[in-house]
């Protein structure tokens, strides 16, 4: 595979509300690619997101930076059901919102999580063997 990891940069209106947020959902501040106007923040080896003021993230593009409808969803998997509701719970306290009640499957559980800034996310669990048995009956 050619790419080793992802990193999502991301524009906010409150730099030290997004860090609660998103350390509350596990991850942890990188403190060399962090100071007054931006902040890594490493979910996994292979994620990092990287929160922006505004005015930062204009920086790196002559576009118009969105604001307000949803754009994307950025979908992270945990290992089981009980993580997806312990970090959701945690991002809830720590000031995100949920747009919308869990969904439950059977062979995947999630909760969506939208950040301070609208900014969306599905924490999910999977099982792949059951999702297997799901498609080969016909069930959703």
């Amino acid at each position: 595979m050619a790419f080793t990891q992802i990193y999502v940069n991301l524009p906010v209106t409150d730099l030290e509300a997004s860090k609660k947020v998103y350390t509350a959902m596990g991850g942890t501040i990188n403190p060399d690619f962090t100071g007054d106007t931006s902040a890594q923040v490493v979910l996994a080896d292979a994620i990092v997101v990287q929160l922006m003021t505004r005015e930062t993230f204009a920086t790196f593009t002559k576009r118009d930076t969105a604001d307000g409808p949803i754009e994307v969803i950025n979908a992270l998997a945990a290992g089981s059901r009980e993580e997806v509701d312990r970090l959701a719970d945690a991002v809830l306290a720590a000031g995100a919102t949920e747009p919308r009640e869990a969904q439950d499957m059977g062979w995947l559980y999630n909760r969506a999580i939208d950040d301070p800034d609208g900014h969306s996310w599905e924490l999910l669990a999977y099982n792949a063997e059951a999702m297997s048995d799901a498609t080969t009956t016909g069930q959703d």
